[in-house]
């Protein structure tokens, strides 16, 4: 096979897969478990495996030579990757589970209609045979019932490795600003010395809208969608309000909605509460990067996105100081969001002073009729 036909049968870059082959980067762990199926013969699985577990072990030397940064990162990696594999299996138990609850309701149902029938009927043998019946729909309930509480039980194991996912994802994003933050201080030279790294770095190089736009586009057209992403998170954290607002506007203007999204969302799951509250107070009028094209305060914009995607620790501190400053409309969207989180998440923002209902309510609440303004 030819590189470009191993990057293409692997579903990477073939830049990105020439970094690894050269020893200039790490690949991620799941990769080496693609490569060995990919390469090895498919009907010797278990050396397949074992290979793969080798592979796993010298990736993890390999990581831990380069610092407890990567070593970190490559233990992130392997995290998110058990987790989704228990995701996976939770939910294919959680599906069987339900079929069979099902089979057993349905058994339960059919013993009662045939009793009903038969008692109904002056057949001989009736009592029999509906003893029978009942012993069946008695098992089917039975039955039925430990279903129901083994199916209970697996949705919420599934909504707790759901839970572990997501902060699994916070830890590897900011494992990954960590490592972009000591690469733009730090990069090893041909001759094995240090030299400050000056390509494509965001906090360098981005350091207006226009600059950000370009250096975007050209990681995502380098597949640098790690590095993409980090650009954005550096520039929610610690560029000038009016100046995020300002890059917000410019991506649609751009062909690169989906970049405004990102930046939205890289604000709520990153940014802190002071910083938020900061955000959230820009007044300045942008067009909404989704299909409709209304002009919104970007505060507005982030409002929602607060309210669903920041930490419930940090939301209960952006709370407390649009209460303290009476910022009613920001604190309706944050409402509205937050609406669809846990209950336990919902609790404490109802005890920070934020109503907060259930997602039910909250759709009772946005159907029913405003009542009659007071002419008074």
């Amino acid at each position: 096979m030819t590189s470009a036909d191993l990057a293409a049968a692997l579903g990477v870059d073939a830049t990105r897969l020439s970094r690894y082959l050269s020893g200039q980067s790490l690949p991620e762990p799941q990769l080496l478990t693609r490569l060995h199926l990919l390469l090895a013969d498919q009907g010797e699985e278990p050396s397949i495996h074992k290979a793969s577990r080798e592979s796993r072990a010298l990736l993890y030397a390999a990581a831990r030579s380069k610092g407890p940064l990567s070593a970190r990162a490559y233990e992130v990696a392997e995290l998110q990757e058990k987790l989704n594999e228990q995701q996976t299996e939770t939910a294919r138990s959680l599906a069987q589970l339900r079929d069979e609850l099902r089979l057993e309701r349905d058994r339960r149902r059919q013993a009662e209609e045939e009793i009903v029938r038969l008692r109904q009927a002056n057949a001989t043998e009736r009592d029999e045979e509906v003893r029978r019946l009942a012993a069946e729909r008695d098992g089917a309930v039975r039955r039925a019932a430990e279903l129901e509480d083994r199916v209970t039980q697996t949705e919420a194991l599934l909504r707790l490795q759901q839970e572990d996912a997501r902060h699994a994802k916070e830890m590897a994003e900011a494992t990954a600003d960590e490592v972009l933050r000591w690469e733009g201080e730090h990069e090893t030279d041909p001759d094995g010395g240090q030299q400050q790294k000056s390509s494509l770095q965001p906090e360098l190089v981005a350091t207006s809208p226009h600059e950000a736009i370009e250096l975007m586009t050209k990681l995502r057209d380098q597949d640098e969608n790690d590095a993409a992403d980090g650009l954005i998170r550096q520039i929610v954290r610690s560029w000038p309000p009016d100046e995020v607002a300002a890059l917000y506007a410019e991506f649609p203007r751009h062909g690169r909605r989906l970049e405004a999204l990102r930046l939205l969302d890289a604000a709520a799951r990153h940014c802190d509460g002071p910083r938020l509250r900061d955000l959230l107070l820009i007044r300045t009028q942008v067009y909404r990067a989704e299909p409709d094209f209304d002009e919104k305060p970007l505060g507005i914009l982030l409002a929602s996105k607060v309210g669903s995607l920041t930490p419930v620790a940090e939301l209960v501190r952006v709370v407390r100081y649009l209460r303290e400053r009476s910022q009613e409309d920001r604190l309706e969207e944050i409402a509205s969001a937050a609406s669809y989180r846990p209950r336990t998440e919902r609790r404490q923002l109802n005890e920070a002073g934020l109503l907060v209902t259930g997602p039910l309510a909250s759709a009772f609440l946005l159907r029913r009729p405003r009542p009659p303004q007071s002419q008074g």
